[in-house]
């Protein structure tokens, strides 16, 4: 949960790379390759598109991410999903993850974050 507010307080801080509408991700979306089998389309603030492993829906953290998107931009409805973070820092969760998830292969009980 720490980890968490720490990023939180990097994403809030750094207002300068701000989606002003989460519909122009939608956009993008109508002519981007099709999302992999066992991910989700996600798009940062800065409207980097990133395919994420379903699996990260079982990190508390990531959670949490979708939950602050949803406070923020609201529930996505018909458009694609906006993330309350950089390109970079989602690029981080998503290495943390995967090192996390490693470490952990085999056991469904283990906390990833």
């Amino acid at each position: 949960m720490v980890r968490l507010m720490e990023i939180s307080k990097k994403w809030h801080g750094s207002s300068s790379s701000r989606v002003t509408s989460p519909t122009a991700a939608a956009s993008a979306a109508a002519t981007a390759p099709a999302c992999p089998r066992g991910h989700f389309a996600a798009y940062t603030r800065d409207g980097s598109r990133f395919f994420v492993p379903i699996a990260c829906l079982t990190s508390d953290t990531f959670r949490e991410l979708l939950n602050m998107a949803e406070e923020e931009f609201g529930k996505p409805g018909d458009r694609p999903i906006v993330l309350p973070c950089s390109a970079a820092c989602l690029e981080q969760i998503l290495a943390a993850f995967r090192g996390a998830s490693k470490k952990c292969a085999g056991n469904a009980r283990t906390k990833i974050w």
